[in-house]
């Protein structure tokens, strides 16, 4: 082994499977992930210790908004909100007593080595016969590159974990816990898995408060993140995260698709459903709210989004439920007003 990668890489095999190009990975709930390759033979993933694990880390294009370019952001790329996962010798580690279970990791994984079992992440372990084992030299690392690249879109089928009221719960306290910069990253990297990118205001700007700002194919726009109960000042907030951006950033407001992230949805008594809508016929920007537990759902069910519009609720409709089901394609199993993740809490 070169004494240079020594240094630089705690790893000490990486592997890549010896069928080569993969066609499909279809995740099983509480169960290991299975691979189709194109050759038209199925196994069980596992994990082949990628020299740069994709269910640790972004990339630097994850966390761009061309149509932000001038504004200061975050730069970290840490995946894991709570820094449940870690490099090891001959496969990742997972910090059980840490994970809270939400799947970012699993639906990052390019060989789908990760599932989700009682609640917390797993790592498969690979048979070693479909495995080609390499040292951690310039040759194997070359290898594995190839190998990935050629397998980075992969179609994905199957659900990654089936919701329910014990799993959304439990995740969602986790989330009170969690620090604001935790929360920050958490929302972020769910937008990124879900088919965009997003990233966070670098903290220290007196001058500007936005959470975040995020951009698809389709949009882009602010982001503003609660998870208290603080909600008339997220509307404002966006307001404001609107205004600035467009004077000091010449981002027309006319194409500013802004969202708020929030834990629950808030009781429909409170006012910030009126000023939403107000916000919608006076200035005409629809803001859209959608929840960390829909966001979880959409992950665990494989899909994107590129259009939050479809989330704009107001005093007249305070339920995301038909948009998640419209985009999953099922009925969800979530009760009616469960910790405002789909409607208003009763």
């Amino acid at each position: 082994m070169l004494r240079t990668l020594n240094a630089n890489y705690i790893q000490t095999e990486i592997s890549i499977f010896k069928d080569g190009k993969i066609c499909s990975l279809t995740f099983n709930p509480e169960k290991e992930t299975d691979i189709l390759f194109q050759n038209g033979k199925r196994i069980k993933a596992g994990c082949i210790n990628c020299i740069n694990p994709k269910c640790m880390s972004l990339s630097d294009g994850d966390i761009e908004c061309v149509e932000f370019p001038d504004i200061a952001h975050d730069m970290s790329k840490y995946l894991c909100p709570v820094n449940a996962i870690k490099s090891g010798s001959k496969q990742v580690v997972i910090d059980e007593k840490k994970c809270i279970g939400c799947g970012l990791c699993v639906a990052s994984c390019p060989v789908g080595a990760i599932y989700l079992k009682d609640g917390k992440a797993r790592v498969s372990h690979a048979d070693k016969k479909e495995l080609d084992t390499f040292s951690v030299d310039v040759m194997g690392i070359q290898k594995q590159k190839r190998f990935l690249e050629e397998n980075d879109i992969a179609d994905k089928a199957g659900i990654i974990q089936k919701e329910s009221d014990r799993i959304i719960g439990s995740i969602c306290d986790e989330i009170k816990q969690m620090s604001q910069e935790e929360q920050n990253i958490f929302a972020r990297n769910l937008l990124i898995k879900l088919g965009n990118h997003a990233t966070l205001a670098r903290q220290g700007n007196v001058y500007m408060r936005l959470d975040g700002f995020y951009s698809n194919k389709k949009q882009f726009g602010v982001v503003e993140i609660e998870t208290g109960t603080d909600m008339l000042d997220v509307s404002r907030a966006i307001l404001d995260d609107i205004a600035v951006v467009n004077v000091r950033y010449a981002v027309d407001k006319n194409k500013n698709h802004p969202i708020a992230i929030v834990l629950g949805l808030p009781n429909k008594r409170t006012d910030y459903w009126q000023v939403l809508k107000d916000i919608r016929d006076i200035v005409e920007i629809p803001i859209g709210t959608i929840t960390f537990g829909a966001l979880l759902i959409l992950l665990w069910n494989n899909k994107e989004v590129y259009d939050f519009e479809h989330f704009y609720i107001d005093v007249d409709n305070s339920s995301i439920r038909s948009v998640v089901v419209s985009l999953v394609g099922r009925s969800i199993n979530i009760g009616d007003g469960f910790y405002g993740v789909l409607e208003n809490s009763k």
